[in-house]
């Protein structure tokens, strides 16, 4: 795929270049995560691969989440999440969560923070957050958390890169 002239004029973006944009976008390697929170209907994950520092004082984390997501009320609505960073080996989790049935927590190993969200085991890292803001932004909405507790362990990630889950190289 060509990117594009080098140093000559940008293109002004088309609709029908949303698919090209999508694969240059991929060209970003990413961490995997999987979002959590209480829903009214008992605990809710989903895939999200758009997590993002935002300030250390205060501590302040972001993710986005789709407006066609069928999760998406339950985690506006929400007053606390937890981010949890995959590992290398947690691929099945990652696709598991990424399904659009919202999928159970039937077959996945966790346990429930003090607020009653569910923190998936043997993460790379999870964030327990209290929502801050929540702003809305064109297909997506981005929510804003506060980091309350935070936990990590050593290993390799689990990433994204070009529409394919990577590896890193050692």
């Amino acid at each position: 795929m060509m990117c594009g002239p080098v140093g000559g004029r940008q293109a002004i973006l088309k609709h029908e270049d949303h698919r090209q944009l999508r694969d240059v976008l991929g060209k970003f390697a990413t961490g995997v995560t999987v979002v959590t929170c209480a829903g009214p209907d008992g605990p809710c994950g989903i895939t999200a691969n758009s997590f993002s520092s935002v300030s250390l004082e205060p501590p302040l984390v972001l993710w986005n989440i789709a407006k066609v997501s069928r999760a998406l009320r339950t985690f506006l609505d929400a007053e606390h999440f937890a981010i949890n960073v995959l590992a290398a080996d947690q691929q099945p989790l990652s696709a598991h969560f990424a399904q659009t049935d919202r999928p159970g927590f039937d077959a996945v190993s966790f346990d429930f923070s003090d607020h009653g969200v569910p923190l998936l085991s043997a993460t790379l890292a999870c964030f327990e957050c209290r929502t801050h803001e929540i702003h809305d932004c064109g297909d997506h909405h981005i929510i804003v958390g506060e980091v309350q507790r935070f936990r990590c362990t050593e290993g390799a990630p689990l990433l994204f890169y070009a529409g394919q889950y990577a590896r890193v190289a050692s």
